[in-house]
């Protein structure tokens, strides 16, 4: 199933019972909670059939993570993305480079960033 990636910032707006203290199981996933009916509307694609979901919450300590989140949500208005695992369907978690080369020549994404590369399938033109 799809996860939710929450700025820590809004988590007390999609979270039901949201606390501060939280936020170092947050950060690894490990709890469940009811969402909002906000972020129900915002990010069906997360909820569980229960009306739940189970977050990463991310903070400045997230480094490039948190970054990426907080920009898209000061363009759009959006605190949370979808969060899921890299790998092909019944293979392993992606955790080396070669890995994230073999997921992606898979089809398993349509770009594979690694910094410093930006990787995009080539389409021959006739």
């Amino acid at each position: 199933p799809f996860a939710p990636v929450t700025l820590r910032t809004k988590a007390g707006e999609a979270y039901v019972s949201w606390r501060a203290e939280d936020l170092e199981a947050g950060r690894h996933m490990t709890m469940c909670y009811e969402v909002t009916p906000e972020m129900r509307s915002l990010c069906p694609a997360v909820v569980h059939v229960d009306g739940t979901a189970r977050p990463q919450v991310v903070d400045e300590r997230d480094g490039l993570y948190f970054q990426v989140l907080e920009a898209y949500f000061e363009e759009s208005g959006v605190h949370t993305l979808i969060n899921t695992s890299f790998n092909l369907h019944e293979d392993p978690i992606v955790c080396t480079p070669a890995d994230a080369v073999s997921a992606f020549e898979g089809g398993a994404c349509d770009v594979l960033a690694a910094y410093p590369f930006l990787v995009t399938a080539c389409t021959a033109i006739p």
